[in-house]
């Protein structure tokens, strides 16, 4: 009879602890208005609008993580043209966060190449493509924020 209140006892702190760790964790998740994307330079952050952007058909293959090729076809727009929309031209270093602050690094380089790098619209969020890439988790779906260094 002890062992089972012992074990009952341990089962109660360690869901109290999981309750715990699930608010701490769900307060630090990025939050922006819904049709938005926030770009940060600096420390400074402006909001773009999903709305105002011009995106346009984006058809390609990426690669998911269990090595599957995965057809991608919709509506985007390249990382390199958003940041030029929001006047930022030189950095070295771009990290796209997700609503659960996942995140993702792009070289300039590679926002550079052509037909490289696109956010697709889902909406009311983005999803960060890299094609050509057989890095999985640089596909980066529900992007709220944009960090350029």
């Amino acid at each position: 009879m002890k062992t089972s209140k012992k074990a009952l006892a341990l089962i109660l702190v360690l869901v109290v602890l999981t309750g715990i760790a699930a608010y701490f964790h769900l307060s630090t998740r990025e939050e922006v208005i819904e049709g938005t994307v926030q770009v940060t330079v600096d420390g400074h952050a402006q909001t773009v609008k999903l709305a105002d952007l011009a995106y346009e058909p984006v058809s390609g293959v990426r690669v998911n993580g269990k090595g599957e090729t995965i057809s991608v076809e919709g509506r985007g727009i390249l990382v390199k043209d958003l940041l030029a929309s929001t006047k930022i031209a030189s950095y070295s270093k771009v990290t796209v966060v997700s609503d659960d602050s996942y995140t993702a690094d792009l070289t300039a380089e590679e926002v550079a190449e052509s037909g490289k790098a696109y956010l697709l619209l889902e909406q009311p969020y983005l999803r960060l493509v890299v094609f050509g890439d057989q890095n999985s988790k640089r596909s980066v779906s529900n992007v709220v924020q944009i960090i350029v260094e």
